[in-house]
């Protein structure tokens, strides 16, 4: 018998679950998330092995759920002075190289973005063959000065051969050291998008090491020898190493881990997953056991990018939600307290009228160190000059609009289906909510995001594009399913756990004769 721990670190809470190797939940716990992080996850998984009694040698893996590279991002913060190569011309200099970019992240980024020669037509014709010179003196402008590359030619997702040598270029000039990014192992097709995620990539994976570094220590210093995972954004797992390589692939796990904890939670292959946090509920559509993957472009830190994400709609409905009352109607948020609820929140003797407070004044929600139901309900009715059960009964309306609302955006046809709350916020959820055949609360439902990120499995995802025309695609196909399945062994799959979890073929409408296949194999762990 062996063990597993899965941590999730959200923006509120740091939740930790102590599983066995049959999925059954242990040990849970709620933390609150720390500045640093790290003490947070250290607690977490103190607090989950105090409550057992284990060999810390049975603990045999670990996997971690963290935000880590979204906040980088988003606040800005630590990322890598970067250098940017796109193989194009002389087909596309029309359009520079972040010309979408907000203007505070392309001021961060643009010090050294170049064009050069390169690039291929979708069946193979060359554009340009590329010009050693002119790029590796490109190279030599970046020496010292750059953290890491990020290389980007016209249809490698095809034919990758001039970013591998780009690649190799950049090893010799800059040195090992430099991390490179090649856009044909992080993007889809369109090649602006492609190239915005391989810059974000390659602006990440100074943070990403540190992340990894963290870690590591972290979980050393408890004693503990496990295997260490940290999820992706498609459900699945990345090992260490990948992190630090695409670390843009660990940007949305969170919601991820909650849809796939959720579902394996309620025993449900199809459904709704909304999780319900301290800021927001975060919707998504659980698709045979894993998180359906957006069709449309994600947007990323404000920049527009085209490696998979979840379909992940968001609504501001949470536990410190802040509550409004403007013109005889109710107003949730979008902004909340988060993790101050119990400095800001009326409940606490703060001067915030949040969800919470409805909650704790119900009695369906118990918080240690709130004051007495009776003078909650007081103040209330003295900020807002409304009665108690008015109160209610407008807050519980707008909460059940903004649920059915986001219910409504996520279904692609009328049938009911299934929704299953989780999340520390899940008491705010109705019971009944339109165009769900049920709404279900599972046991360890707080937890789901911990449990999601434990139960993982590794994967392996390849795409091409070919010229149907000039090659047979069931061939193709067949090779293609044959190359990601070796690159699950080689990960460390179980052969006989390995089954596909997508297998598609689309023609390219308005490139003649191109096909684009795509795969997607996962497998459990070896144990």
């Amino acid at each position: 018998m062996y063990y597993k721990i899965g941590v999730d670190v959200g923006g509120t809470n740091t939740d930790a679950v102590l599983v066995s190797h049959e999925n059954e939940i242990i040990a849970k716990t709620k933390q609150t998330t720390s500045l640093d992080i790290s003490s947070g996850i250290e607690n977490a998984i103190k607090k989950v092995l105090s409550e057992v009694t284990i060999s810390k040698k049975d603990i045999k893996y670990i996997m971690l759920g963290t935000t880590h590279c979204t906040n980088a991002l988003v606040e800005r913060k630590e990322l890598n002075n970067i250098g940017v190569i796109r193989l194009a011309l002389p087909a596309s200099g029309a359009i520079p190289t972040m010309a979408d970019f907000p203007n505070d992240l392309k001021i961060l980024l643009d010090k050294h973005v170049y064009m050069v020669h390169g690039g291929y037509e979708f069946d193979g014709h060359l554009i340009s063959p590329l010009i050693e010179n002119e790029v590796k003196s490109c190279l030599e402008k970046m020496k010292g000065e750059v953290d890491s590359v990020a290389i980007t030619g016209i249809f490698s997702k095809t034919i990758p051969d001039q970013e591998l040598q780009v690649a190799q270029w950049s090893k010799e000039i800059l040195g090992n050291h430099v991390k490179v990014t090649c856009s044909h192992e992080i993007g889809g097709l369109g090649l602006l998008e492609r190239e915005n995620a391989a810059i974000l990539n390659a602006s990440l994976q100074g943070v990403a090491l540190k992340m990894v570094n963290a870690f590591k220590e972290t979980v050393s210093s408890l004693g503990l020898i496990s295997q260490l995972f940290i999820g992706q954004n498609d459900g699945t797992l990345l090992s260490l190493e990948e992190v630090q390589d695409y670390p843009v692939l660990t940007i949305s796990s969170g919601p991820t881990n909650s849809i796939r904890g959720a579902g394996a939670l309620s025993k449900v292959e199809n459904g709704i997953v909304i999780d319900v946090g301290g800021t927001t509920s975060d919707g998504g559509v659980l698709i045979n056991h894993f998180p359906r993957e957006s069709t449309q472009a994600a947007q990323i830190g404000g920049v527009l990018t085209n490696f998979r994400m979840p379909d992940v709609v968001a609504v501001g409905v949470g536990g410190g939600t802040i509550v409004r009352f403007i013109k005889d109607k109710c107003v949730l948020g979008p902004d909340s307290v988060g993790y101050r609820l119990k400095e800001k929140a009326i409940a606490f003797k703060g001067d915030t009228l949040t969800l919470s407070d409805f909650f704790i004044a119900q009695e369906r929600l118990a918080i240690e160190g709130s004051i007495r139901v009776g003078e909650l309900k007081n103040k209330m009715e003295e900020l807002t000059k409304y009665s108690y059960p008015i109160l209610l009964n407008k807050v519980i309306e707008a909460i059940q609009n903004q649920i059915e609302n986001l219910v409504d955006k996520l279904k692609t046809d009328s049938k009911d289906i299934p929704v299953i709350a989780c999340g520390g916020g899940a008491f705010l959820l109705p019971n009944n909510i339109k165009g769900a055949s049920e709404v279900i609360f599972p046991k360890h439902m707080e937890v789901a995001n911990a449990f999601g990120a434990c139960i993982s499995q590794i994967s392996s995802e390849k795409e091409i594009v070919i010229n149907s025309i000039q090659k047979n695609e069931k061939e193709e196909l067949a090779s293609l399913l044959l190359e990601s399945k070796n690159d699950l062994i080689h990960k460390g799959a179980s052969k006989n756990s390995i089954h596909i979890i997508a297998k598609e073929s689309t023609p390219l409408a308005y490139l003649p004769g191109a096909t684009k296949l795509k795969v997607k194999l996962c497998g459990d762990l070896i144990q």
